[in-house]
């Protein structure tokens, strides 16, 4: 008796041996496999994050070049009356563009400096190019 579980000791100590192999073998496919599908994963999450990343510079320059043009519209409006008043149209533009987070907070708080009669549009027309270089992303 005491053979034959001596014998199965043994038995049991080569069927380990070889199944290491084996396991380490399949852990090994295993980390390959799993390593190929997080590579794919990773690529469609860059794709996916690119598009949307695109569309923000995208969205981002169209409000630069809406504040651009509501500024180069008052300032036509300005030079256009010798009676200039903030017209109403800058007045909701600024209310409209306060509730965008992507828009730049220095710009409005300019904004709020020329219908508080605190500087004039001029200061701001004549800035455009500053501003479309600084705020414009490619």
């Amino acid at each position: 008796m005491i053979d034959q579980l001596k014998e199965k000791l043994k038995n049991l100590e080569i069927k380990q041996v070889k199944i290491k192999s084996k396991l380490q073998e399949l852990e090994e496919k295993r980390a390959e496999e799993i390593n190929e599908l997080e590579e794919k994963y990773r690529h469609l999450v860059a794709e996916v994050s690119l598009d949307v990343d695109k569309y923000e510079i995208e969205v981002n320059n169209a409000l630069i070049d809406s504040f651009i043009e509501s500024i180069m519209k008052e300032f036509d409006a300005k030079r256009s009356t010798s009676e200039y008043e903030v017209t109403d149209e800058i007045k909701a533009y600024r209310h409209f563009i306060a509730n965008v987070e992507l828009f730049p907070k220095e710009l409005i708080e300019s904004l709020d400096k020329v219908i508080d009669g605190e500087q004039p549009i001029e200061n701001i027309a004549y800035d455009l190019e500053k501003i479309k270089d600084t705020y414009m992303k490619s």
